[in-house]
C-alpha cells in the first residue's frame, strides 16, 4: 500500500469520530428543545425527527463507519464479516433499548439519569483510534495485529476482530452501569 493511501485510511479513521461526536452535541443542544416524552420515552409529533436524526447519526458515526473502516483496513473474512455485522446489530439493540428503557433508570434529583445500561455506543471510538494506530503502523490488510487463524478453511478470520464482539456484548450489556457524568 502506497504511503498516501494510508495517510488517507488515518485520515478517515481519525475524522469520522470526531464528526460524529459533532453531530452528537448538535443534537444534544437541539433535542431538549423539540422533545415531547411520553410512555416509552418516545417522542411525538415534529420531535419524531429529531430521534431518527440521533439514532441515525450514532449508528453511523459510532456502529457502521467502525465496522466499514475495520473492512477497509482488511476484517475482509466471511466469519469477520459475521462478527462485524454482529457489532454493528448490537449497536443498533444498544440504542432502542436506551431510548425505551430511558423512563425505568433510576433518576438524581435533576430528573437525568444516573447511569447508562452498558457501555454507551461512542466507546466504540476506542477501537477507531486502535484501528487508526494500525494504518499509522502498516499494520493492514495481510499485517494486522495477531494475523489471521484458521487460514485456508471456511473458519479462517482475524483474532483482533474479537474486539468488535467484546465491544457489542458490552454495550448491550444490563448489568454493567457506567455512571453519568
Amino acid at each position: 500500500m502506497g504511503c498516501s493511501v494510508v495517510y488517507a485510511l488515518w485520515l478517515v479513521l481519525r475524522l469520522h469520530g470526531w464528526q460524529g461526536c459533532k453531530m452528537e452535541k448538535e443534537e444534544q443542544s437541539y433535542g431538549p428543545r423539540a422533545r415531547l416524552f411520553g410512555r416509552f420515552g418516545m417522542l411525538y409529533s415534529c420531535a419524531l425527527q429529531t430521534i431518527c436524526f440521533s439514532l441515525i447519526t450514532a449508528k453511523i458515526s459510532f456502529g457502521m463507519a467502525p465496522a466499514a473502516s475495520a473492512f477497509a483496513i482488511g476484517f475482509r473474512t466471511p466469519v469477520d464479516h459475521l462478527f462485524l455485522t454482529f457489532f454493528v446489530l448490537c449497536g443498533l439493540t444498544r440504542l432502542a433499548r436506551f431510548n425505551i428503557t430511558v423512563a425505568n433508570v433510576p433518576k438524581d434529583a435533576t430528573g437525568k439519569s444516573k447511569y447508562f445500561e452498558g457501555t454507551p455506543i461512542p466507546t466504540s471510538l476506542s477501537i477507531v483510534a486502535l484501528m487508526s494506530y494500525w494504518v499509522s503502523k502498516g499494520w493492514t490488510l495481510n499485517n494486522l495485529p495477531l494475523g489471521t487463524w484458521a487460514q485456508g478453511t471456511s473458519f479462517e478470520f482475524h483474532p483482533v476482530v474479537g474486539l468488535f464482539v467484546l465491544s457489542g456484548i458490552m454495550m448491550t450489556s444490563k448489568s454493567i452501569h457506567i455512571p453519568k457524568p
